[in-house]
């Protein structure tokens, strides 16, 4: 006669119990690491995209600005993407003859994105147009920054120093 193998429901009971108090203790540490891997994320895309407008300056020895673009004009609407584009008139939109170099994908319409301003533009020696500024990414209680200074060096400050995104 062979032995019967498998678990008894006392076994699979226990198991299931344990398997539930784990997730239970384990979820909200797993939100927090998403949250964080988010910030972290979103705060290297800015940075990113900052850069690469900065080196196309140079690059085409031209004006390239960076803002979200909604109806070919920018908004301060930066949760929306970040576009970066050939501003060859300066007029802070884009126009017909202008090149759309990037177009960003939105971000978490839950989160907040905050700027002073509607755009960055570099001029052709990859300085900025404004003064330093600095972007603030909230999620939740936890935050990130972009600053960028007049240089066009852009940086994360990782917990930001600022209290609000708004």
């Amino acid at each position: 006669m062979h032995a019967v193998r498998g678990f008894t429901l006392l076994e699979l009971i226990i198991v299931l119990i344990i398997s539930t108090l784990l997730i239970t203790i384990g979820i909200p540490g797993f939100q927090t690491l998403i949250q964080s891997n988010r910030l972290t994320s979103v705060g290297s895309s800015i940075q990113n995209n900052l850069l690469f407008a900065r080196s196309q300056s140079v690059s085409y020895l031209n004006y390239v600005t960076v803002c979200p673009l909604e109806s070919n004009v920018c908004t301060n609407n930066w949760i929306s993407g970040i576009d970066v584009f050939i501003d060859s008139d300066r007029d802070g939109s884009y126009d017909s003859g202008e090149v759309l170099l990037k177009s960003g994908d939105k971000f978490n319409s839950n989160d907040t994105l905050a700027f002073p301003t509607n755009s960055v533009t570099f001029t052709p020696d990859g300085h900025i147009t404004g003064s330093s500024a600095t972007f603030r990414y909230c999620t939740g209680a936890k935050r990130i920054g972009v600053s960028i200074a007049y240089s066009g060096r852009a940086k994360i400050v990782a917990g930001g120093t600022f209290t609000d995104c708004n």
